[in-house]
């Protein structure tokens, strides 16, 4: 096998290698956040989708789950992902623009905050759908632009693409303005309308939707409501003519300054060249329709987020590491410096974020800079808190914990592990709505647990539900010794009326 690796494989599977260590290395250090806690909390139940996302991710943290327990090696399969990501990333580089610019598309995706901190590693959708998005991308690479001696074989080549594409809608709905950017690029060219009239795309279409088809049959069971909640987030507020570039200088952020600005001058060469050059005109359509869209958005006030262009972003790296490499090749200096400083300046920066994670030192020696809390809060595992109950002897048989928020429930959940069911009172309860019913524990104790302000906002729309409820002595989490987050805890005596649910989470 080792003889049929080029040099740039084996330069990219180094630079896979240390990206793995480093990224281990990372979960060691560093806790799940919110998102990744309830993630892993609501993994445990298998269903068809969730209310949230795709449920891709939520089935690659429960197989994980199953092997290494629901905490923080839950990240194992996303790191592999990610590393098949770079790899694929470098594979359709290569075959847009060189071996040349594989190598350097590789390096540049990883030098990026977003994708090899949060895509890299997190339990979160945008691992499995970046890896989905970079194979279907690959796949159609093959068709629309084979090398000497190789055939077209759409009808291997269409339905394997629309297989990857469906898993990606199968990961997260991103997966849709990207596939309608690959439409783009078969509309505009004609190497692409030729395909049109070619069964073979149809059938690739009927692969797309038959692996999103847990997606369509939850939501048809559910009244759509996980398409209602993704495509009410991006409702309009009011107009706000700065809101694009609002959002833009997000983006930047979190792709970094030093990879963002390279990008955008390697998009904007793309754009100049237009449908001239057909393999820049592939990674142009094939990002411009979720970056445009999620970059837009805020133009008619909603502010949005800036991750969710990032599927689009991703499909630009070929183009960038096709001029690092032209440059390189050219004898200039500028490439290897730029690398050397981005892979410097992103070391520290993961330096200081990881051990801050264990040891919470940013706080301790800038009291002032943050008075309340530290850049990594959200990391704080929270699984000393069912020891402490267990020694107070609190938790008993037949109770559940009642949480007032679902970000916070994550958390909660994660520590009680198998102790005690965890339910959401709130109007917002999310996947919890779907999970264990209220109705069912009439007459079971619960213990009310929560941060301080979220307990006193919520205590009093709780209170009608329980016969009396009781304060207990505060409990706290924290890295090591350290009370960092006091936590709320009432005994709420006997349940006597299920919470109500929001209308569309009636069962």
């Amino acid at each position: 096998m080792s003889q049929s690796l080029t040099r740039s494989d084996r330069q990219v599977l180094g630079i896979i290698g240390v990206f793995v260590l480093v990224r281990l290395a990372t979960v060691l250090a560093m806790g799940l956040g919110m998102d990744e806690s309830y993630s892993t909390a609501i993994a445990r139940d298998l269903h068809l989708s969730y209310f949230d996302h795709p449920p891709l991710h939520q089935w690659i943290a429960h197989a994980a789950g199953e092997v290494f327990g629901y905490g923080r090696w839950t990240r194992i399969p996303f790191i592999a992902l990610f590393a098949g990501s770079t790899w694929l990333m470098h594979r359709l580089t290569a075959r847009l623009f060189g071996q040349a610019a594989g190598v350097w598309a590789a390096l540049s995706l990883n030098l990026s905050v977003f994708f090899t901190l949060a895509a890299g590693q997190w339990v979160l959708p945008d691992g499995p759908l970046l890896f989905c998005e970079l194979a279907a991308a690959t796949t159609l690479a093959r068709l629309f632009f084979p090398q000497p001696g190789e055939g077209e074989e759409p009808w291997r080549l269409w339905p394997l693409a629309g297989l990857w594409l469906g898993l990606a809608a199968l990961s997260k709905y991103q997966a849709a303005p990207v596939a309608f950017g690959f439409g783009l690029y078969v509309m505009t060219t004609r190497e692409g309308r030729r395909w049109l009239t070619h069964p073979a795309l149809w059938a690739g279409v009927i692969a797309a939707l038959l692996a999103a088809s847990p997606v369509l049959i939850w939501n048809a069971q559910h009244d759509w409501v996980s398409f209602a909640f993704q495509g009410g987030r991006g409702g309009a507020a009011r107009f706000n003519p700065a809101g694009p570039l609002q959002s833009l200088v997000g983006q930047m952020a979190l792709l970094a300054p030093w990879v963002a600005v390279p990008l955008i001058w390697a998009g904007i060469g793309a754009v100049r060249q237009g449908r001239k050059d057909a393999r820049g005109w592939f990674c142009l359509m094939a990002a411009a329709p979720t970056v445009l869209m999620f970059t837009l958005l805020p133009l008619l006030g909603n502010k949005g987020l800036p991750h969710w262009p990032m599927p689009g972003w991703l499909l630009l790296f070929p183009l960038l590491g096709e001029r690092l490499a032209r440059s390189s090749g050219e004898g200039r200096r500028w490439p290897v410096r730029w690398a050397a400083i981005s892979a410097a300046v992103l070391a520290v920066a993961w330096v200081l974020a990881a051990s801050d994670a264990s040891t919470a030192w940013m706080k301790d020696a800038f009291p002032k800079a943050f008075p309340k809390t530290d850049p990594t809060y959200e990391a704080i595992d929270w699984r000393r808190l069912r020891a402490d109950l267990d020694r107070q002897g609190l938790l008993k048989p037949g109770m559940f914990v009642v949480a007032a928020e679902w970000n916070e429930a994550g958390k909660i959940d994660q520590a009680m592990g198998d102790a005690a069911p965890v339910l959401v009172f709130s109007k917002d309860p999310r996947e919890y709505a779907f999970r264990t019913d209220s109705r069912t524990l009439i007459g079971h104790d619960a213990l009310i647990i929560g941060r301080g302000p979220t307990v006193a906002q919520e205590i009093e729309t709780l209170r009608p539900h329980f016969a009396s409820l009781t304060s207990l002595p505060g409990f706290s989490v924290g890295r090591g010794d350290k009370a960092e987050i006091p936590l709320t805890v009432i005994a709420a005596h006997d349940l006597v009326t299920p919470y109500p649910l929001p209308a569309w989470a009636k069962r």
